[in-house]
């Protein structure tokens, strides 16, 4: 299943420039395209079967599949409005808005996940339990299989474009099918006349909901607040400035995220012969390597050895 994964997406992917905003944006619509219809099926298919079986467990796990559709729409308005030209309020653009409809949707997550343990905790005081069935059992079994694929595929074309929204995304579907897992083993505990195992799972797959929810709030606090880019894309850039004819060393990096949008500073080191055109015109070139490489605004200082 990985390596079906992993091939399909490199399929998508091959020959195109991955730096390329439009680009990304090509992949991030089919990501998350790809993951809203395939979970909405899974949400109706659990919350069906959960509603029929009366499991606490099963419909929590729908939720789940649920909140994975959220998530990916968040990938879609964040892709969306990077491709937003800037304007005098937001000069940089409005990619960081990703950001904010994350941790709203992180907020949600939390809220529902407290609800499904108040909901467990209920049934326990109130014996309730689901009604043993095999047909349940296959569907949460399939979308186990599914949600795994789905992980593989949006977590390889989230590390071919270096898209932490798309890696997330992938994690996301990890999380589901894991608690689908829970949502089996507690399937098969009522038909083997464990019922109360269901109340029980369904505490734990609403914290494993309530997890989700504060492991996407503080990834995109983290984003809002300007974590350190990740030190392979500052090596890249480093080298990029580096390779330009007449640079002698490049130092004092800076990136500035904003989204799919970045503002690059770096300091290079020229000739200190040089006159002040010729070492313009070395900082020009190295502001259009990195400009062009990377689509992004680049500011270039220069420092005389």
């Amino acid at each position: 299943m990985k390596n079906f994964a992993d091939k399909l997406a490199e399929k998508i992917v091959v020959n195109r420039d991955l730096n390329n905003p439009a680009e990304r944006y090509r992949i991030a619509l089919i990501e998350s395209w790809g993951s809203i219809l395939g979970n909405l099926l899974l949400t109706a298919a659990k919350a069906l079967f959960g509603l029929l079986i009366n499991s606490i467990a099963l419909i929590a796990d729908a939720v789940h599949s649920a909140s994975d559709i959220f998530s990916s729409l968040v990938v879609l308005i964040g892709f969306s409005l990077a491709k937003r030209k800037p304007d005098p309020q937001h000069p940089h653009g409005h990619g960081r808005i990703e950001y904010l409809a994350g941790l709203v949707i992180a907020l949600m997550l939390i809220a529902a996940g407290a609800l499904f343990v108040v909901s467990s905790y209920n049934r326990l005081l109130r014996g309730v339990s689901a009604i043993p069935s095999i047909s349940a059992m296959i569907v949460v079994a399939i979308s186990i299989l599914v949600k795994e694929f789905m992980y593989f595929f949006s977590f390889k074309l989230g590390k071919l474009i270096n898209s932490a929204a798309l890696t997330g995304d992938a994690l996301h579907h990890r999380s589901d099918s894991l608690s689908s897992l829970l949502v089996l083993i507690a399937l098969a505990g009522s038909y083997l006349g464990l019922p109360t195992l269901d109340a029980y799972f369904g505490f734990v797959v609403a914290l494993f909901i309530i997890y989700a929810g504060i492991k996407i709030a503080r990834q995109s606090c983290s984003s809002l607040l300007g974590e350190a880019p990740e030190a392979d894309l500052q090596e890249k850039i480093i080298d990029c400035a580096i390779q330009t004819e007449g640079v002698i060393d490049a130092h004092d990096l800076g990136i500035h995220d904003y989204g799919s949008w970045k503002v690059v500073t770096v300091h290079i080191g020229v000739n200190s012969d040089l006159s002040l055109d010729q070492a313009h015109n070395i900082a020009h070139r190295v502001e259009n390597r990195i400009s062009n490489c990377f689509h992004c605004q680049t500011v270039v200082h220069i420092d005389p050895r």
